[in-house]
């Protein structure tokens, strides 16, 4: 039964296992939350005099911050033929040149384009510029090592060690400038490091798994000219799974995590075979090598894939943030198949996170020329331009107050060769969507090789690139292949920084969604302000809590493999050696957030409710054994008095007679006849009754079983005059029965003179007679108080104890976070269909929450207290008997026999009886006719008494309302008479 009860619950979770199962672990996503630097585009083409060098594409470029001169080697020309010259670009002057080497050194590289290239600068051993392979003429790889020296001007070619590389063009890696010398134990001179991974050998296409590194080292100039030495050492091998790219852009990053050197590559195809690369075969993604670790990883795709692009790192200084920042511009892509929304037209920068692999489409602010009056003019959509990035400004006045990076030639969308030179000015400051304003951003928009920033914002792009026909993205060529093709398939495989297995990613959201029965459940289970025991309550909480187990076992699974299967940001292609996993684990914001209210939720606040739990069963153990204690030590403070209970009243008061209910063996005969005036109680042989027995002292002496009956728990009232006193003790009914002779008709006896005397007849009459009794009052009625218990009215919304209100507002906000959590990532990494799932429960779970309190479900609950209070009604109980929870269930037996309806009074034989109060009285009493006692002391005769009370009672008219307001229980000790 349990079982069928709960399967809806658990079928209504098969959706959402479903979709988390299916998630597409490398979704699509793109971060718009910086931050970045504000970015410029400058033109400085035409600043420039001098000699500039010819249109060209794939060229080498160098600069030497000591002559403040940038390089520009080799390269294709618009005849497609690799050039051999260097130009020379004083950033100072704005001047073209061409270098002048000393006599006797006039050789220079052959010609190349495609090259790997980057600074080489070891204080006064070397401050030069090295070229790596590249293609040369009639098609043919390079593999030599040249080196150029910017003080001398001239060409060396470099001394290498037997081994290394094949011959190779279009690979990608170089150097960081940023990255310091090394100094080896087996050289005298400094070393610095230069990487290759892929390229094209011959008709092969390598893969980016193929990574070498060469380690340059001894000293250059013109006095020692051929005493740079270098040699080759392979990190990586080939590893099947790794792409072979052609067309690809890339750069070298110094890594702030492991402190060398990662090699980025971006864009291009995918090719096992030499091939002219196309914009229809392009994909999106970059590759991040990590050269110490062994293993590569993906990005997602985010920016529009394309061809020929160029990649620099972002070298502003102003964050830390963009020490792990690579700007990513230029390239050609097909308007086809693809939407970027006029990004490269406007000059688009694609910044990626090669820590996270997240992206940033942001566009920056265009060069209104020196005087400022001009359009914002941005550079057109490229391939094969060259640059490279520097901590300073590389030209005008304010060196210090930005980085710069600097590009050189290209080939246009008509293909047109280039040989502009643009800048990419990155201010000193962070912005962010949510924050795109700094110090210099208002203002006329200022341009030109000295522009200070002077109105620059940038405009983050929301959106990922588009394709525009499910044939638009590419699937990765088998390496067995002919060539790049297209595919079908609706999107490349973008890849997360930091993964965890799918079980993560389904117990964890699953473990939330066990938890909102389970609340729910139990909320249903507990005392509402119309039922104090709902029904169904024991199936409800059991199945609760069966339901928050399991969804806290879940919850605990789902944080152990998120420690167990992480993996490294560049895992995606296992290569070898693979990080630690646990120094993964707080890598990422979710990471660190997720654990933490993993803690908060799975830990704490299960041992905080336990506590709370064990504290509340020891106060209550303590104060039972303290009402024992005082119970049995007759003290009188009437612990039991608050109780709707009849036998513990009964239990108090051991000197009154018993129920005739429970003691039926009690002989009844005939029922004693009643009268009207208090006087005749002493007649009849009863003494009056003392204020001395108004309490339950169990040292008083028990009185005789033969009072009238007895009010054993009335609450204490208050009594108000009455405009006629006596009609409450004066019956205006003439009696169903004789009272005394008085009421005896003597006419009645002359019937029947044959049967009994004249005498005997009238009081065996008056004794025989039975007066008709109170209805309630006799052993049938008596199996009843109903008629005597007024109808329990509903109760109020009460505020839990302090506690209790601590743990509630823990939980669910420990929940409402986790809720949020898991639905930003779901958001980000599940298919949508998942995350409308989820937060449709969620919604239905908070829905219900306020549904149930504002019905009063549960009684004791912030919530539901708040919402009463809203609504005006009061979140407090006065003190009625009402609202007092009996110690066992109340009995429901002969609930349909009413309150007695006759008119009589059945108070007449005794005064009312009220039991001293130790409890705030509800009803305080005002002024009026208080109940006369008498004190043991009192010398005042019992027959004095009387009278005195028949005369009091005869010159008053006492009215008395009975408003029962708790359980009564009457006892009727008549019955004991003879």
């Amino acid at each position: 039964m349990f079982w069928r009860q709960r399967s809806p619950t658990f079928l209504s979770l098969w959706p959402l296992l479903f979709l988390i199962i299916r998630l597409a672990v490398h979704a699509q996503n793109i971060s718009t939350s910086g931050p970045v630097p504000p970015l410029q585009w400058i033109n400085i083409t035409g600043l420039t005099t001098g000699s500039a060098p010819p249109a060209l594409r794939d060229a080498s470029i160098g600069y030497f911050e000591g002559t403040r001169t940038l390089l520009i080697f080799g390269g294709e020309s618009a005849q497609g033929i690799p050039q051999s010259q260097t130009f020379l670009l004083n950033l100072d002057s704005l001047s073209w040149s061409q270098n002048s080497p000393p006599n006797g050194l006039n050789s220079a590289p052959p010609a190349r384009s495609a090259a790997i290239s980057g600074d080489d600068t070891a204080a006064s051993y070397r401050t030069g510029h090295i070229v790596i392979g590249g293609l040369g003429n009639n098609g043919e790889a390079l593999s030599d090592v040249w080196e150029f020296d910017y003080n001398g001007q001239f060409w060396s070619q470099v001394q290498l060690s037997p081994g290394g590389p094949s011959a190779r063009y279009g690979a990608v890696g170089g150097k960081d400038p940023r990255t310091p010398t090394v100094t080896s134990s087996d050289s005298s001179t400094p070393n610095n490091s230069f990487y290759l991974a892929g390229g094209i050998s011959g008709k092969t296409v390598n893969p980016l798994s193929d990574v070498w590194q060469l380690n340059v080292t001894g000293t250059l100039s013109s006095n020692n000219p051929t005493a740079v030495e270098a040699s080759w050492m392979q990190i990586l091998g080939y590893r099947s799974g790794t792409p072979s790219k052609v067309g690809a852009a890339g750069a070298v990053v110094s890594s702030t995590v492991a402190g060398t050197q990662d090699i980025i590559s971006f864009g291009g195809c995918t090719s096992s075979d030499d091939t002219t690369p196309s914009e229809s075969c392009a994909s999106s993604e970059a590759y991040m090598i990590r050269t110490d670790q062994d293993v590569i990883g993906s990005s997602n795709t985010c920016p529009v894939p394309r061809i020929g692009a160029t990649v620099v790192p972002n070298t502003n200084g102003d964050s830390s943030d963009f020490n792990n920042q690579v700007f990513v511009v230029f390239g050609l892509y097909n308007h086809s198949l693809w939407s970027d929304e006029g990004g490269l037209e406007k000059g688009e920068v694609d910044v990626l996170n090669v820590e996270t692999g997240v992206w940033d489409r942001v566009l920056p602010a265009g060069d209104p020329g020196t005087d400022g009056t001009n359009p914002p003019a941005y550079p057109s959509p490229r391939q094969g331009a060259v640059g490279l990035s520097w901590s300073l400004a590389l030209a005008g006045s304010s060196r210090s107050s930005a980085s710069d990076s600097i590009f050189f030639g290209g080939v246009d969308t008509n293909g047109n060769y280039l040989n502009e030179v643009w800048i990419l000015r990155a201010y000193n400051a962070q912005l962010t969507q949510t924050n795109q304003s700094w110090s210099n951003s208002s203002g006329q928009l200022a341009g030109g090789v000295s522009a200070d920033g002077q109105g620059v914002t940038v405009q983050f792009m929301t959106q990922c690139a588009n394709p525009l026909s499910p044939q638009a993205t590419q699937t990765p060529t088998d390496p067995g292949g002919a060539s790049p093709t297209s595919s079908t398939t609706p999107t490349s495989t973008p890849t997360y920084a930091y993964d965890t297995s799918v079980v993560h990613k389904a117990l964890s959201p699953i473990s939330l969604a066990l938890v909102f029965p389970a609340v729910i459940g139990s909320r249903l289970s507990m005392a509402s302000v119309t039922s104090m025991q709902p029904p169904g309550h024991v199936v409800l909480g059991v199945s609760s809590i069966l339901v928050a187990v399991a969804a806290y076992a879940l919850g605990v699974a789902g944080l152990a493999t998120s420690f167990t299967s992480i993996t490294s940001p560049f895992s995606s292609m296992s290569l070898g050696k693979r990080s630690s996993q646990l120094s993964l684990a707080l890598k990422t914001g979710h990471g660190t957030a997720g654990l933490a209210l993993f803690i908060v939720f799975y830990g704490v606040l299960p041992l905080l409710f336990a506590f709370a739990t064990c504290y509340q069963r020891s106060s209550h153990r303590h104060t039972d054994h303290n009402r024992e204690e005082t119970t049995s030590n007759g003290d009188d403070s009437r612990p039991r008095l608050n109780s709707t209970e009849t036998g513990e009243k009964e239990a108090l008061y051991k000197g009154r007679a018993a129920s005739p209910l429970r003691y039926s063996d009690t002989p009844v005969d005939k029922p004693r006849a009643r009268t009207r005036s208090w006087a005749h109680l002493s007649h009849l042989g009863m003494p009056g009754r003392r204020s001395s027995e108004s309490t339950h002292d169990t040292a008083v002496a028990p009185t005789p079983a033969h009072h009238s009956f007895e009010v054993v728990n009335r609450p204490a009232r208050t009594r108000r005059a009455s405009g006629n006193s006596l009609a409450a003790f004066s019956d205006p009914r003439r009696p169903g029965s004789p009272r005394n002779l008085g009421d005896t008709s003597w006419f009645d006896g002359r019937r029947s003179m044959s049967a009994v005397g004249e005498l005997n007849y009238p009081l065996n009459e008056l004794s025989h007679r039975p007066d008709p009794s109170t209805p309630g009052t006799t052993i049938l009625d008596m199996t009843s108080t109903s008629g005597l218990m007024p109808a329990a009215g509903p109760t109020t919304p009460e505020m839990p104890r302090s506690l209790d209100i601590f743990l509630h507002v823990l939980f669910h906000a420990s929940l409402l976070a986790l809720c949020i959590l898991s639905l930003i990532q779901l958001r980000s990494r599940a298919p949508r269909a998942a995350f409308v799932v989820f937060l449709i429960g969620t919604a239905l779970f908070y829905t219900a929450l306020f549904a149930l309190s504002w019905s009063g479900k549960p009684r004791y609950s912030v919530l539901t207290a708040l919402l009463a209070r809203l609504r005006g009604h009061p979140t407090h109980t006065g003190y009625t008997p009402g609202n007092i929870t009996p110690s066992r269930p109340l009995s429901a037996t002969g609930s349909e026999i009413p309150f007695p309806t006759e008119q009589r009074s059945p108070y007449q034989h005794y005064p009312p009886y009220r039991a001293a109060s130790t409890v705030p009285d509800e009803y305080p009493p005002t002024i009026g006719h208080a109940v006369n006692e008498v004190n043991d002391d009192d010398e005042e005769d019992e027959d004095t008494r009387q009278r005195r009370i028949e005369e009091e009672m005869s010159r008053r008219d006492v009215s008395i309302v009975t408003v029962p307001r708790r359980k009564l229980f009457l006892t009727n000790p008549e019955l004991d008479r003879g």
